[in-house]
């Protein structure tokens, strides 16, 4: 995962997605075990994981920046979202490895909508958070989306066992990974 903190009046680098999703306060979001594939739900976003490897990236830079969100969001009440993302909806399967997480801060005088932004991108997906609630939110769902993927594929360990030490083993792994679900 690479951790991108601004504190300074410099943007962090441009990160290239295929869909993103900006969130604000409390929301809904859902991780369900389906058709042998991890299924999240939130406002606006479905996203299929179909390999263990992007549960894996998502769930560790969600969990790494977990210690940081308090001070991204100092002062913060409410974030806000630009206008037409409550009318746009999208669709992304993650079946194969993705890069490193990308996690970036931006303070609220860098942020195009005045708020402080933790973003996350993982895959083609691009998270932008906006407050503490909405951090929350999507902490637990790819807490409960990495719970589910670590049942369904053998080479992931569980979240205790990655809290304590426990790395995935991803050599054995083939694309889309189907075979132990079949057994």
């Amino acid at each position: 995962m690479h951790l991108h903190l601004a504190t300074t009046d410099h943007r962090p680098p441009t990160v290239r997605a295929d869909l993103a999703v900006h969130l604000a306060g409390n929301h809904e979001a859902h991780a369900v075990l389906i058709a042998r594939t991890i299924l999240l739900t939130m406002p606006s976003v479905r996203v299929r994981l179909a390999h263990p490897q992007p549960a894996y990236e998502a769930y560790k830079a969600w969990t790494g920046v977990a210690d940081h969100a308090d001070r991204v969001f100092a002062g913060t009440e409410s974030g806000t979202v630009p206008a037409p993302e409550g009318a746009v909806s999208g669709h992304l399967r993650l079946d194969r490895p993705v890069p490193p997480a990308v996690v970036e801060t931006l303070p609220a005088k860098l942020s195009p909508t005045r708020a402080p932004q933790l973003r996350v991108s993982v895959g083609g997906l691009l998270t932008v958070v906006t407050d503490k609630a909405a951090f929350t939110s999507q902490l637990n769902l790819w807490t409960t989306a990495y719970r589910h993927a670590a049942r369904r594929w053998a080479n992931l360990p569980s979240a205790e066992e990655l809290a304590a030490g426990a790395l995935p083993r991803f050599g054995d792994v083939t694309a889309p990974v189907l075979a132990k679900a079949a057994a």
